[in-house]
């Protein structure tokens, strides 16, 4: 969108008076239907549509659409349980067998599976896709696949193939794994896992981010840098539950208050995280208020202590911090959009203990831990965080509680790329804003990689807290390795148990999106992994395929509109 086009939107959205409720209803189809374009936008844009490459959150939104792997997630269901939907399924595998001594993953390919080009897809699409993320410098993807026998030599240039992917013939893909690992087949459902033909990569080379080979639900039609992305229903995909669109539009960089226009006006099926005031306005409006959804996601934030330094060394400060900080407060500030943590695995994650309580706000039990520890007075310390309005205001109210029981901070705003680099070092910050994304729907994607020992180095350090327990690493080590999901489960809930009384952050929250969505639109839900997966979605369209007008629209007086 054009600047001058955006400037004129947002003074549109601050002098017109929104609808009070929807302008267009459901037809009231009782199943699924196909037809239709879904239109969705983002302030942001699109980097790649390499599976190998796509690593941030607004390609995903893409490459979930374009590529199906061996193993899937279940849907995300309209007011189901998020944790339902980190289930994993077949997919382009119809089965798989697990050795009895856990290093051996045996998978069979269902029958007649197609590119969206008509080509058939077999199991040396698989060896290849994954060798070739092994050979690129610029995969953020090839340590996922170290377990596997072989990899780290295909990684370091000693080896042209990977010894413990071997394709026994056209249907039938085997994995020799290095050691038993739980959470391969997690990995084995990330995108860049998905086939990829050797002589479509070879023909296409760098330009494969805008060529991509669709293997999913969805094809590519057209995209226009910076602007439009366009995806049609594939012709040959095998699974009959996803693709009732005809078509799933992206509209790129388009600021979230124009969004929140676009979409009143009908321009969008679907208004992601609007501005906090159309969001509270929205949620007053008894028409809308049952097209709006919350889903709190696989994410982690607060704030982490090194806990090598004092005065973060004694547990004792590092507790009362966490009694001190008001939850409640940080969900109010944040508009609802947050749920009050009680450590790093959110709610529906796999191991989570739901029965511990996040620490209370109680600023007479910080101050007397304060004295136990030795800071009757409190102490002085800086605090890093990002740049931005959002993180600035959420650290002046971590300084007004903390300041309440003694705790002088000083807030410090830096580039994402300085605080990275500060909070990595064993000499930055002490104390700093933190938070973590799984990459997959397993704690081993929070835990291993935030406080297991061996994950500390000196610079860029992913344990940033620089907390080595040693109790922990072996509770960890052998959860991976675990494969009884009750055994599994119980290690995690041990892990859990310890990491809150040890409190190596203060555990913050977990955030969540808002969504309001066009009454026409069916079984969809924001997805704890892909975020936007519009796959199982349809359009309630009349039997022209056209929306069906509201029959009464009425305007909200203007002293009641968001500013």
């Amino acid at each position: 969108m054009g600047l001058v086009l955006a400037v004129l939107a947002s003074s549109h959205v601050a002098c017109r008076e929104p609808q009070s409720q929807p302008r267009w209803q459901a037809a009231g189809n009782l199943t699924p239907r196909r037809g239709g374009a879904l239109r969705f936008s983002t302030a942001d844009s699109v980097n790649s549509l390499d599976p190998a490459i796509a690593y941030d959150e607004i390609s995903i939104y893409m490459t979930a659409h374009l590529f199906d792997t061996l193993v899937g997630y279940a849907p995300a269901m309209p007011g189901g349980a998020g944790g339902a939907a980190t289930v994993l399924e077949p997919r382009l595998a119809e089965s798989w067998q697990l050795s009895e001594d856990g290093k051996m993953l045996r998978f069979h390919l269902r029958a007649d599976l197609r590119y969206h080009d008509g080509a058939p897809i077999v199991a040396g699409d698989f060896k290849y896709a994954l060798e070739r993320v092994l050979r690129m410098q610029d995969s953020p993807f090839g340590s996922f696949l170290l377990p596997v026998a072989g990899a780290e030599a295909v990684r370091q240039g000693r080896a042209d193939h990977c010894a413990g992917i071997r394709v026994l013939d056209d249907r039938t893909l085997e994995f020799e794994l290095t050691r038993r690992d739980a959470s391969f087949l997690y990995i084995l459902a990330m995108k860049f896992a998905a086939p990829l033909r050797r002589e479509v990569a070879e023909r296409a080379g760098a330009a494969l981010r805008r060529e991509p080979l669709a293997s999913g639900p969805y094809q590519l039609v057209s995209w226009e840098e910076g602007q439009r992305v366009t995806l049609r229903r594939s012709p040959h995909h095998w699974d009959a539950r996803r693709g009732w669109l005809d078509e799933i539009v992206l509209l790129e960089n388009v600021p979230r208050d124009v969004e929140l226009l676009m979409f009143e006006r009908g321009e969008l099926d679907v208004c992601y995280q609007p501005p906090a005031p159309g969001y509270l306005w929205l949620h007053s409006q008894p028409a809308w208020r049952p097209h709006m959804q919350r889903t709190v996601m696989m994410n982690a934030f607060g704030e982490r202590m090194n806990v090598t330094r004092p005065p973060f060394n004694d547990v004792r400060v590092r507790r009362a911090l966490n009694y001190a900080v008001n939850k409640e407060h940080l969900a109010v500030l944040l508009h609802g959009t947050a749920e009050p943590a009680h450590g790093i695995l959110p709610p529906g994650m796999f191991g989570r203990d739901d029965a511990i309580a996040p620490y209370p706000h109680d600023p007479g039990r910080a101050r007397a831990l304060l004295r136990e520890a030795g800071y009757p007075d409190g102490f002085a310390v800086e605090y890093a965080t990002l740049t931005g309005d959002e993180p600035r205001k959420l650290a002046t109210a971590l300084q007004a509680d903390l300041a309440e029981v003694g705790v002088r901070i000083t807030i410090r705003e830096l580039s994402l790329p300085a605080y990275l680099a500060a909070v990595g070092s064993r000499d930055g910050p002490g104390l700093s804003f933190t938070s973590w994304t799984q990459d997959y729907p397993d704690p081993s994607s929070f835990v291993d990689l935030r406080f297991h020992s061996r994950m500390i180095t000196d610079q860029a350090s992913v344990n940033d807290t620089f907390y080595a327990n040693p109790v922990v690493d072996g509770l960890i080590d052998e959860a991976r390795g675990e494969l009884d999901r009750t055994r599994r489960r119980d290690k995690y809930l041990s892990i859990e148990k310890i990491l809150y009384d040890d409190a190596p952050w203060i555990w913050g929250y977990h955030r969540a999106t808002v969504e309001v969505l066009q009454p026409y639109v069916r079984s969809y839900q924001a997805h704890p992994v892909w975020v936007r997966d519009f796959s199982y979605a349809w359009l309630d369209l009349d039997d022209q395929g056209r929306r069906v007008p509201a029959s009464e629209v009425t305007t909200a007086p203007v002293s009641e509109r968001p500013r």
